[in-house]
């Protein structure tokens, strides 16, 4: 992860590299103005609300029988934060590069069902903890609080190929982190599972904490409607996406921290309306698709199986939908 840093860096300096003369002082009520044409600073309020959901999905099996364990997180919450952002217009008016930089966190704890289903593959309990039968072995539903952290940072260069449409490269980092709460946990067992493991366990569960590094890059294109109105299309890609995991069962005393790599991609489409001469309200909707595997360490810190310890196969997901909207002031003068 370190490595792409100084990409990521490099790229922006060289999409700005040949901006870096002729920069003009203003004097007083000028505008900033550069080759001609103008530098702005917008600063943003952004508010949206988040849906979908982060996964885990593990597996471990010997021969023909297996155990097979997912945790569904619900992400369904409201979401606030600033966005500041730099650009460059040339002689004709046209934007030319930007680079913008958001932070979003949530209000309130979040909504929706922590769900955690367990299976077998056969009627062998690879655990050795007690008869067993195959398919749905176990199944919960608890209440999560959320606190989550998201920052994007991006760079875009725009050529204009036509006057009311542009396209051009864009390469930028995504950092998620959603942390979780868990509790008051609803369980039913099956089969043989049924008479012990149905039971409603009150109180802390579970902490689980999530992290996403995305670095990726992509293409951004602009539509002028009509005049005042814009319409935004940016479609991003990653092979290089990464997920950490942290997931403590508190009543089993069992600690499990996973370690992903895999592919991500973006899609964000966005309306923008110049209201007023320095104002715009942007409403935009982004879907992501996050897809990583690898390996989750498990260990037991207390309990009856103190000391025991296994890696098992891991696959971390997140399908993600924002729903935002924005108000921006532009500083130019």
């Amino acid at each position: 992860m370190k490595r792409l840093l100084p990409v990521f860096a490099l790229s922006v300096l060289f999409l700005t590299g040949s901006m870096g003369f002729a920069l003009k002082q203003p004097a007083a009520g000028e505008k900033f103005e550069l080759n001609g044409g103008l530098l702005y600073l917008d600063t943003t309020l952004e508010s949206g609300y988040l849906r979908g959901d982060t996964t885990y999905h593990i597996s471990y099996y010997e021969g023909a029988s297996g155990i097979e364990s997912e945790l569904e997180f619900p992400l369904e919450t409201f979401l606030i934060g600033p966005k500041i952002g730099w650009g460059y217009k040339n002689a004709q008016n046209q934007d030319k590069f930007q680079l913008n930089i958001k932070w979003l966190t949530n209000i309130g704890h979040g909504s929706g069902k922590m769900k955690d289903s367990d299976w077998l593959t056969d009627d062998l309990d690879i655990m050795e903890v007690g008869s067993a039968h195959p398919g749905l072995d176990i199944y919960s539903e608890s209440d999560i609080e959320l606190k989550l952290n998201i920052v994007d940072v991006n760079a875009i260069y725009k050529f204009w190929p036509m006057k009311n449409l542009s396209i051009g490269p864009m390469v930028g980092y995504k950092f998620q982190q959603f942390k979780y709460d868990i509790s008051n946990t609803n369980q039913v067992g099956f089969g043989p599972y049924a008479p012990s493991a149905t039971a409603y366990v009150p109180g802390k569960t579970l902490n689980y904490e999530v992290t996403y590094h995305i670095p990726y890059f992509g293409l951004n294109s602009d539509v002028s409607i009509v005049k005042k109105f814009q319409a935004n299309l940016k479609l991003g890609y990653t092979p290089w996406a990464f997920a950490k995991d942290r997931d403590d069962h508190i009543l089993r005393y069992k600690l499990s921290k996973g370690d992903t790599d895999g592919y991500a991609y973006l899609a964000n489409l966005n309306a923008q309306w110049n209201f007023l001469s320095d104002l715009f309200l942007t409403i935009g909707a982004e879907y992501m698709k996050i897809h990583t595997t690898g390996t989750q360490h498990q260990y037991f810190y207390a309990g009856p199986l103190v000391g025991f310890a296994a890696d098992v196969d891991d696959k971390i997901t997140s399908s993600q939908w924002l729903f935002s909207a924005m108000i921006t002031y532009r500083f130019s003068r």
